[in-house]
């Protein structure tokens, strides 16, 4: 809760001659109003703002307001940016954004992190260090020390496919320019020629191997906090010798479901199965759930596992956030991103801070 004289100083509304409001019953009263409505409270008085911007109280009203929100990309006319959303279709928050052209890597933090320029967006939505760099192709991924709280980038360049690729990284610390340290060479075999599958969970970054190199679900993980790759990880053994890639039909992702790296095992036509890590030391993995593919298109991300066990899936086609109910086996659309004003919105990820702070 914020300190007492925080609360003394809020209670008091200046130039109404209105009676003041005892510290804790201003306390929850604003506790209970929506964020959005928050942010425009600010404006009336400083004792107000500095109540409503404490991080304690920013910290109680998350805790109470448990509504998933969600980052998008969008485009309207030559504005581009990123918007905070909620399940419910709200617009809470646009950040514009001076590039010309936006992805966001998929998080789940209370930051964001843009792919292609390589740009953290800071918590309270600034843009933080730049990060650039010039390679060929270049793979980023956005993660946070558990240990430490730190968040960084690392970053996977490929000058030339017949050089080394090269592995850096960078701790954000809120200053205006990054400093990238160089690490370890990553594995050898990992793909080359294009951006690669990773994904931050749990203080390390997984990257799938390239299937013409390795098994389809061999995985190589690299350590956030001791800044060093581990050994490699397989993926669930009845998935090892099927066969993967856009011949095939069938396409592997990763997926951060609240905290647990995923196998997203998309069989075209036939069925949409999540793996989830249960064990890294024993590489044991457990198919939790299976869709059955009349359901859902062709690409298609889950996000986020709901308090009642509804699953939110992504469509990026039509730009849909869908709920998935695995007692039911029913799929319901939620949020028309398209019918939010929101258009090009092709990159999404979960959200999880405050937007009072």
């Amino acid at each position: 809760m914020a300190s007492s004289s925080n609360l003394s100083h809020a209670a008091s509304v200046p130039d109404t001659g209105a009676p003041a409001l005892p510290p804790d019953a201003l306390f929850e009263v604003l506790l209970r109003l929506p964020a959005k409505d928050l942010c425009r409270l600010r404006a009336v008085c400083l004792s107000w703002r500095a109540l409503i911007s404490d991080p304690h109280f920013a910290a109680e009203h998350k805790s109470r307001h448990t509504e998933p929100l969600f980052a998008l990309t969008f485009r309207d006319g030559d504005i581009r940016g990123v918007a905070i959303v909620s399940l419910s279709g709200q617009i809470l928050r646009r950040i514009r954004i001076a590039s010309d052209r936006i992805e966001l890597l998929l998080t789940h933090l209370d930051r964001l992190c843009d792919e292609f320029v390589g740009i953290c967006i800071e918590r309270r939505f600034n843009w933080g260090s730049a990060l650039r760099h010039n390679c060929k192709t270049v793979t980023y991924a956005f993660g946070q020390v558990a240990s430490t709280g730190d968040y960084k980038v690392l970053r996977i360049s490929h000058p030339d496919r017949s050089q080394s690729l090269l592995c850096d990284i960078n701790t954000l610390d809120g200053s205006s320019q990054g400093r990238w340290r160089r690490k370890q060479n990553p594995p050898s075999n990992l793909t080359r020629d294009q951006i690669m599958e990773c994904l931050a969970v749990n203080g390390a970054v997984y990257f799938l191997f390239d299937y013409a190199v390795m098994e389809p679900t061999s995985i190589a993980p690299f350590d956030l906090d001791t800044e060093k790759w581990m050994p490699t990880l397989w993926g669930p053994e009845p998935l090892r010798s099927a066969k993967f890639g856009l011949y095939s039909g069938r396409v592997l992702s990763l997926a951060n479901l609240n905290g647990s790296l995923v196998i997203v095992d998309n069989d075209a036509g036939v069925s949409f199965d999540l793996w989830f890590l249960v064990d890294h030391k024993r590489g044991l993995w457990v198919k939790k759930y299976r869709l059955s593919m009349k359901h859902l298109g062709y690409l298609v991300y889950p996000l986020l596992i709901l308090d009642d066990g509804r699953i939110v899936i992504f469509e990026m086609v039509e730009r849909l956030l869908k709920c998935y109910d695995p007692t039911t086996d029913n799929l319901a659309d939620v949020l028309d991103i398209r019918a939010m004003g929101l258009a090009e919105s092709q990159s999404i990820g979960v959200y999880t801070g405050s937007l009072l702070i």
